[in-house]
């Protein structure tokens, strides 16, 4: 079993669907030798914010769960303590 994670760099050739209004802003404002960069940098921040989101559900979670009422700066810079 091989668990190298492949480079930043290393590109795969992906079949999916767009609204083809999104196709045509992207043909239109995006250079045709700029378009898989932007859109790998798209969805890496996209998928960013996905993850961001999904932490802080789950730290609400558990402060309904537990009921907990320190904020998630509180949280974090508990978390944090000691760490320099």
């Amino acid at each position: 079993m091989n668990t190298s994670t492949p480079t930043k760099s290393a590109r795969k050739k992906v079949n999916f669907m767009v609204n083809e209004s999104l196709l045509v802003e992207l043909n239109v404002y995006i250079p045709a030798g700029e378009r898989s960069d932007f859109v790998n940098q798209a969805i890496e921040e996209s998928i960013a914010r996905y993850k961001m989101k999904k932490a802080f559900e789950g730290m609400d979670k558990l402060r309904k769960k537990y009921h907990i009422r320190l904020s998630t700066k509180e949280i974090i810079k508990a978390k944090n303590y000691g760490r320099d």
